[in-house]
């Protein structure tokens, strides 16, 4: 069968501890993980050959994972995925694995923040952690001995969260890394949320027909309730309100958070202060994505700077000085000084990532108004010529009078957007970082998209952006 030969040409290619295949722990343990689950499916059918190349996979794993951990600015996901391998592998030859659940405990208290939010600041990658850990206590749970309930209640805050997130909401870096895959999957974030609900027989947002982790972990109990209003999810640094607007369905985020997990904060984007939002369930405003790691170059250093976030820039420069393809030699440290609920609700927060270098502090409050969103930027502490930008999700164009600039999908009037001038520039593509605007929609792949961006000194006095949702009945 094709799984007996996928095995056989693997193990032939990289016996024990040779070959390409033992050189990151992660693949290790996700390696380990895939072929237990395997076995678990259809190990009856399977020769008694295969079963042995698996035994002897499993068993060199397990004598590599804790003698290689990821450790110090490397310890996130992959030291995630390399306890939960060193556990199942424990489970499956039925050894003892304390060391490796005991550390896996103490990893989900930090990967998992306890708003629920993602300690490396990017829902995808928080996602990957949570499967593999909801993947190790529902094995837990069949071998008689559960997780404790404050892992439950990480896995819990996790699936909240992401309840609260936009359909199409994507910040930080995405590799579109899985545990359990079958190919190609859409919603991915929200697969793990349901699955997270079904294992602990919640109430949550339904599983789609063809979400394939129902057939591991069930379905959530009940349909839970859209959540409305403002959120804000304070250690992880996202203030997400969802709404009506002029007759429209609003989704709006505001990154007030860290840059990103431990010193390197590896997945981290420079995107502080910056803004999402979503009308009617689809992006308008968006982050630009991820692109390429090690082989994306200079586009690499786009796809996570400033200038390519819904934010304020001063002179092109990122607010967190870039120093590799996953480094960082200078962090921005964002500050959340405003959350006000209500029928006007009111965002307040600021970063220091240009203090250093210009002076000056950025300062960015969101307001609810009757018929928009209001956006006031400030430099505390002097005057600068400063850009601020709005990136557009691709497929969506522009009509601009003065200045005032409405975003059309098709002929749809979807929002307008009032600045202080005209000094507006509206650009997509590019053959190089800067020139226009660019997204990715998944790991590999960009599309030239409109970026708009507005120029002109800014100070302590501050500008101000109007975003206007259109109501659909005024087309």
């Amino acid at each position: 069968m094709a799984i007996e030969a996928a095995i056989d040409s693997w193990h032939s290619a990289n016996p024990p501890f040779r070959g390409g295949g033992w050189a990151s722990g992660i693949e290790v343990a996700l390696r380990a993980i895939s072929l237990i689950v395997t076995v678990d499916l259809v190990g009856d059918r399977l020769g008694a050959a295969t079963r042995q190349q698996v035994g002897e996979i499993l068993a060199a794993s397990a004598y590599w994972l804790p003698r290689f951990p990821s450790r110090f600015s490397s310890a996130n996901n992959h030291l995630v995925a390399e306890l939960a391998g060193e556990y199942l592998i424990g489970l499956a030859l039925g050894t003892r694995a304390d060391a490796a659940r005991g550390a896996l405990l103490a990893e989900t208290r930090k990967q998992i923040l306890a708003d629920g939010a993602g300690a490396e600041q990017t829902p995808t990658y928080a996602a990957f952690t949570a499967e593999l850990i909801l993947l190790c206590a529902a094995a837990a749970r069949q071998a008689g001995t559960p997780f404790p309930s404050p892992v439950e209640a990480r896995l819990a805050a996790f699936a909240n969260f992401v309840g609260w997130l936009p359909p199409a909401a994507g910040f930080g870096d995405n590799d579109e890394g899985r545990v359990l895959t079958l190919g190609d999957e859409q919603g991915y974030v929200q697969s793990v949320a349901a699955a997270i609900h079904g294992f602990l027989r919640m109430p949550g947002n339904a599983s789609k027909p063809d979400d394939f982790r129902a057939l591991f972990f069930g379905t959530p109990s009940d349909p839970a309730p859209v959540p409305h209003g403002l959120q804000t999810f304070t250690q992880g640094g996202l203030s997400v309100w969802r709404g009506e607007m002029n007759g429209r369905s609003i989704d709006l985020t505001f990154d007030h958070g860290p840059l990103g997990y431990l010193s390197i904060a590896a997945h981290g984007h420079a995107d502080a202060l910056s803004l999402t939002l979503c009308i009617d369930g689809e992006p308008v405003l968006v982050d630009p994505g991820t692109w390429l790691y090690g082989s994306g170059g200079v586009w690499r250093d786009w796809f996570r700077s400033t200038p390519a976030h819904n934010t304020l820039n001063i002179e092109g420069k990122s607010q967190s000085i870039i120093a590799g393809e996953f480094n960082w030699s200078h962090k921005a440290v964002a500050t959340l000084m405003d959350s006000e609920p209500g029928t006007h609700w009111k965002l307040r927060a600021r970063h220091d990532g240009y203090r250093s270098r210009f002076g000056v502090v950025h300062q960015r409050t969101v307001t609810q108004q009757a018929d928009g969103i209001l956006v006031a930027d400030q430099l505390l502490g002097g005057r600068r010529v400063a850009e601020v930008v709005f990136q557009l999700a691709a497929g969506l164009s522009t009509n601009q009078q003065a200045n005032t600039v409405t975003v059309l999908r098709g002929d749809e009037p979807l929002m307008a957007i009032r600045f202080p001038d005209a000094a507006v520039e509206i650009r997509a593509g590019g053959d190089a970082p800067g020139q226009g605007g660019w997204v990715s929609p998944r790991f590999g792949a960009r599309q030239p998209a409109e970026r708009i961006a507005w120029r002109g000194e800014v100070g302590e006095d501050g500008i101000k952006i109007h975003l206007a949702p259109i109501s659909p009945s005024q087309r």
